[in-house]
């Protein structure tokens, strides 16, 4: 994109913002007033409130790969699989193995945000980076509005189509929602419909590394040769319905008016009996394609002629719970909750080019006791127990505790929580065909152990976080690309300091991540991840808000794990160090009345900096390239 281009859209957003809002004084206080935003927490309906998507510092880390974690194994284009290389950055592993590498992209109930608003709000979104004719381009649409004071409604779309710098890399993903909301005295629901699908082509890296190293002069990206000489597609699609509703049985009292300086009343519906259901379902297939066979590449080749790999799980669950809400008694502070779970799988899969399925069912109960009210103290523990199906025996103790704490002027946050659990491993670990991978096997359950504290000093701007994991009987895939469990225990430790420096206008954030693996065949990590962005921030002409700053990050050497492309997995690899090479970002965030929008030079030590920017083995991440984008919010 040239500086014409650049400054066209800089220019159309400064003069809509002054026509279309010269009433808005400060968008903070529109937000405020107008919308109201919260997540849903877990399986129970729980909310957790969250701020209205408005805030423009860091504006320029708002694509998928950015905001999962400071350090990722990626194929270097957007909408590539994706690993976390902070273990305790990675989500819990989804029984469909194959969904693993594409949840940060994933619209689904644990991402969606759910609204209440006074006047209808809309959100158009776009980002766009790369070279002329290898862009990556996002654009994203929200809407929702409030019928009644209850009831609310809204719709996202979100589209991103990346052509990739490097040959066969092209990549485009649809994710799209209906949600909606009722919060009633009595009654309460939350629903969800999200589709998403995503296609991305598979290269297998590059095949020297001499080409980021020490290029041919005029050399393009796009010419640098790739280890896979046919066209294969990788296609992943996720459809989910969540819908979770509540029915409250209790009494009503008077209290008084926190708004009204005289002694006037209001009445207050106390809660006491919760009965509640949930029902999701999700429908997630894994499809690979090879229109010509791909036999280099591969050591095995089942069907000669093409690859028409398929794997597919379809989930119903249902919850049914009844809880003793906390908020009616006041001298025993705590809620008390039983629940029952069933839930019903369908497998789908290939043997010898045929389409099978496979039918499992699940029950489990479970119950918690919780304290979740006030600021001062908070619980919540939990235990389940699986009694009937292929699962039974698999078990869940979990439970955290904290609060915030005065010392002396100053406020302390401390968090303690842990799990022990027993799973089964997926249906898919143990049998799996595909033209280039096969096996059959019968692994043992994973059994793990997780302390971690947080402390923090939100007025100091400082968190630490240390986490210890034991994982006995660990499946991984190892440097066949083939599952393999390890029969004794890994040890993970992590510490994970954020510690951000403010000088006048000046801020210098700080996140330093240090792990240890006590197997790196089995969990390989870096030994220490950084990230560091040091801007200034300013108001200017009382309307601009302002943030110019650079970012680096950087982890030490270590082997990381490769991509096979065939399974969307990473596998363990020991004949390539990545790492030891640090990314630097320039950057300029602008905020305008409404409008957000950013300037960034990704990758710029590109241009004076030698070495091998791998982000796994054989895969570069994108040459020094420019992106932007900006943010449109309507409040009518």
């Amino acid at each position: 994109m040239n500086k014409r281009n650049i400054l066209s859209i800089v220019l159309f957003v400064f003069i809509g913002n002054i026509y279309a809002q010269e009433s808005d004084s400060d968008t903070a206080v529109v937000v405020d007033q107008f919308v109201k935003t919260w997540r849903i927490l877990d399986k129970f309906g729980a909310v957790d409130s969250i701020p209205v998507d408005t805030f423009f510092i860091n504006f320029q880390k708002i694509n998928a790969i950015d905001k999962f974690s400071i350090s990722n194994s990626f194929n270097g284009n957007l909408c590539s699989p994706l690993q976390s290389k902070l273990y305790f950055d990675r989500p819990e592993a989804n029984p469909f193995i194959f969904a693993n590498a594409y949840y940060p992209y994933m619209m689904q109930i644990s991402s969606a945000t759910f609204y209440n608003t006074k006047t209808p709000f809309s959100s158009i979104k776009y980002l766009s980076g790369g070279t002329t004719n290898n862009k990556e381009d996002q654009i994203a649409f929200l809407f929702t509005a409030n019928a009644n004071k209850k009831l609310n409604f809204g719709v996202t779309l979100d589209y991103i189509f990346a052509r990739g710098e490097y040959d066969k890399q092209n990549a485009k993903r649809f994710a799209g929602s209906l949600f909606g909301s009722y919060n009633g005295k009595r009654y309460s629901a939350t629903g969800l419909i999200s589709t998403n699908t995503l296609n991305n082509y598979e290269n297998g890296g590059i095949t020297d590394s001499s080409y980021i190293i020490d290029p041919p002069f005029g050399y393009k990206t796009l010419t640098i040769p790739v280890r896979m000489s046919v066209d294969a597609l990788s296609t992943y699609s996720q459809l989910q319905f969540y819908y979770n509703h509540q029915y409250s049985l209790g009494f009503e009292k008077k209290v008084k008016n926190p708004k009204d300086d005289k002694d006037t009343t209001l009445t207050e519906f106390i809660p006491v009996t919760r009965f509640a259901h949930t029902i999701k379902y999700d429908n997630l297939q894994k499809r690979y394609f090879e229109n010509t066979l791909e036999s280099k590449f591969y050591k095995n080749s089942y069907f000669p002629i093409e690859t028409r790999d398929t794997a597919a799980l379809q989930t119903l669950t249902n919850t049914f719970s009844i809880s003793l809400a906390e908020e009616f008694n006041k001298w025993a502070k705590f809620g008390l909750t039983a629940y029952l779970e069933n839930e019903v799988e369908k497998y789908n899969f290939l043997v010898d080019t045929i389409l099978n399925n496979k039918f499992e069912s699940n029950t489990k109960v479970g119950g918690i006791l919780s304290k979740e009210l006030g600021q001062k103290f908070k619980y919540k523990f939990l235990g389940e127990l699986d009694l009937i199906g292929y699962k039974v025996g698999d078990f869940l103790l979990s439970g955290n505790v904290g609060g915030f704490f005065r010392l002396w002027n100053d406020t302390i946050a401390l968090e303690a929580k842990g799990f022990i659990r027993n799973d089964a491993p997926s249906y898919f670990l143990n049998n799996y065909y595909s033209n280039h991978f096969k096996w059959k096997n019968e692994f043992s359950k994973i059994f793990r152990t997780n302390v971690s504290g947080n402390f923090s000093l939100p007025k100091r701007y400082l968190n630490l976080n240390v986490s210890v994991e034991n994982v006995g009987n660990q499946i991984y895939f190892n440097t066949d690309s083939l599952p393999s469990q390890f029969k004794g225990s890994v040890q993970v430790i992590a510490a994970n300091l954020k510690w951000d420096f403010h000088v006048g206008k000046f801020v210098l954030e700080n996140n330093a991540v240090y792990q240890l693996s006590s197997n790196q065949d089995v969990i390989p990590l870096p030994t220490l991840a950084l990230y560091h962005n040091l801007y200034f921030h300013d108001k200017w002409f009382d309307v601009l808000s302002i943030q110019l700053g650079a970012d680096v990050r950087y982890h030490t050497a270590y082997y990381a794990p490769a991509y096979m492309p065939a399974l969307g997995q990473f596998y363990s690899q020991k004949y390539m160090k990545i790492g030891n090479y640090p990314v630097l970002n320039v950057y300029a965030n602008f905020h305008l009345k409404r409008t957000r929008f950013f300037a960034e030079y990704y990758h710029v030590n590109q241009l004076f900096m030698k070495g091998v920017y791998y982000s796994m083995p054989n895969y570069p991440i994108n040459p020094a390239i420019f992106k932007m984008g900006l943010t449109w919010n309507f409040y009518d």
